[in-house]
């Protein structure tokens, strides 16, 4: 495996995840997968989350974010509060890249929520993913809520990085 960079996300990036696969997945509903990443760095330029990519030389391997608060209409203080509370979004990594890759990623954007004050990380899985559960709970996370969503479980995990 050659060096990997993790660095801030950058508008030329949104392509490239698509292209290198990180993105592989059907789009949202309604919006496709382009437009959805351009919002995310436009609320990364509004200072609401930020957005890590992984790179090697064979391409970009993974990306996460961190939401600091949410956007007006999608208020949830006990998963991001804006202040000291802060949500784990979109964690993917490329087919063929390494498991280490997402322990990476998650090890850096919980450095750079205790840089910025953040007491409390908070996470979501679909309840019908067993192995992201799993997942979830090896990096420290504990269930502390189970919610419906647009016809699906979601199991809220957070975890203390106050320390």
């Amino acid at each position: 495996m050659s060096r990997v960079f993790i660095r801030f996300a950058l508008p030329r990036d949104a392509a490239r995840l698509i292209a290198d696969g990180v993105f592989n997945s059907p789009p949202p509903t309604s919006e496709t997968w382009e437009a959805r990443i351009a919002r995310w760095l436009a609320e990364q330029q509004a200072g609401r989350r930020v957005m890590l990519i992984a790179e090697d030389a064979s391409g970009l391997l993974g990306t996460v974010q961190l939401i600091f608060k949410f956007p007006a209409g999608y208020n949830d203080p006990e998963a991001a509060n804006g202040m000291d509370i802060a949500m784990v979004e979109s964690l993917r990594t490329r087919a063929d890249a390494s498991p280490l890759i997402a322990n990476q990623l998650i090890s850096d954007i919980q450095a750079l929520a205790k840089k910025r004050n953040i007491k409390t990380i908070t996470f979501i899985v679909p309840m019908n993913n067993n192995s992201g559960i799993q997942q979830v709970k090896s990096w420290g996370f504990q269930e502390f809520r189970i919610m419906p969503e647009a016809g699906k479980m979601l199991a809220f995990f957070r975890k203390s990085i106050d320390e």
